[in-house]
């Protein structure tokens, strides 16, 4: 099959995140099954317009707050230039519409959808932007197959109107021959917290918790790892609160390096308002560290309540910071939640993620 794909990012760009990787780990297996894979993505600094990686060949355009406009100009050209059997739209920020566009079959790739939580993001007339623009989603995509990131954004996409039976979920996976537990190099009372730093992942909420935690014991560090808009702000919150003693910042870092972090921890905490899947919590898990997460769409997917870890009622930071402090006293807790952890987390494979995006592409090519 000749498979073209409108992604916002490749996995080169500065800014690419977990909705990168999925794309990545699955396409590139589905290339070494056989078949043909492009992808259009915004340019960036440095960037050449086209680029073969992993065996997916990359073309870029536009620029980043413009490339959906670039998408509606180009890709009839694309299409028609390429003789393509199917067009999937990754759903991960402005629509790209390409029903409307291309005669030929479509899918939808749906990390998740803003909806109100963009309200925390970004300012009110942008805001409104996005959430106008995914509220014409049911519209274009009506007829359209949906691979859903997980049970939480097929129940937004069903509550915007779009049929059950139209969406499939289709999870990440996990390598857990790089993601595994090293009990040698554990650090006491280590919290971490991974991703990108945007205002709608709430990690503000942990900085709180670390003050109201400051104030019953000393015996602990957080550390905050990756980079983002809302690095400043986190930064000025924790001298204000006067936890710089207990918070470190790492900024970006490499991916061996997360792993170092990850094997270190004793937990990790995540305080997303909204996420597609908690790619990180997994991630976690498999390197043998239970998670305290907002009981939030998406986050609440990826945690098996007291199992491999907890959730919290999201914004209530006494709750959060119970527990936080009830894996840091109970090792016993910690330990079992970090076994259960590790068994969830087997359940997560890149091999079975590719051979489930072939089959709901060849079911969309078919009807």
């Amino acid at each position: 099959m000749k498979i073209f794909v409108n992604n916002w990012r490749c996995i080169k760009n500065p800014l690419a995140g977990g909705a990168e990787i999925y794309f990545q780990e699955i396409f590139k297996r589905i290339v070494q099954m056989g078949h043909s894979v492009t992808q259009l993505a915004v340019s960036f600094k440095g960037a050449p317009d086209k680029e073969d990686i992993d065996g997916i060949h990359i073309i870029r355009i536009g620029e980043k707050n413009t490339f959906n406009f670039s998408v509606y100009r180009e890709l009839p050209h694309y299409l028609e230039e390429g003789n393509y059997d199917i067009v999937i739209d990754d759903l991960n920020k402005i629509p790209f519409y390409s029903p409307w566009l291309t005669k030929k079959p479509v899918l939808a790739l749906l990390m998740h959808l803003f909806r109100k939580s963009i309200f925390s993001e970004t300012s009110i007339p942008f805001a409104s932007y996005v959430y106008l623009t995914e509220s014409l989603i049911p519209w274009c995509y009506k007829n359209n197959n949906f691979a859903a990131l997980s049970p939480s954004t097929k129940q937004d996409v069903i509550k915007m109107g779009v049929k059950p039976e139209k969406i499939v979920v289709i999870p990440p996976g996990v390598d857990l021959n790089y993601f595994k537990p090293d009990s040698k190099v554990k650090e006491p009372n280590l919290i971490i917290h991974a991703g990108r730093l945007k205002r709608y992942k709430s990690v503000d909420h942990l900085l709180w918790a670390t003050q109201m935690l400051v104030g019953k014991r000393k015996d602990f560090k957080v550390l905050i790892i990756g980079d983002g808009d809302d690095l400043p702000r986190l930064k000025d919150l924790a001298k204000k609160l006067t936890i710089d003693d207990y918070v470190t910042f790492t900024g970006y870092i490499s991916e061996q390096e997360k792993l170092n972090y990850y094997q270190k921890a004793t937990l990790l905490v995540e305080n997303s308002i909204k996420e597609g899947w908690g790619m990180i919590i997994i991630e976690a898990n498999a390197c043998g560290i239970p998670v305290v997460a907002a009981n939030s769409p998406g986050l609440r997917d990826a945690v098996l309540d007291q199992k491999t870890g907890f959730l919290y009622d999201y914004g209530n930071i006494e709750q959060l910071a119970h527990k936080i402090e009830l894996l840091l006293d109970d090792k016993n807790l910690n330990r079992q939640m970090a076994e259960a952890g590790l068994e969830w987390a087997k359940n997560f494979s890149w091999d079975n993620c590719a051979k489930e995006t072939i089959k709901i592409i060849e079911r969309t090519i078919n009807k």
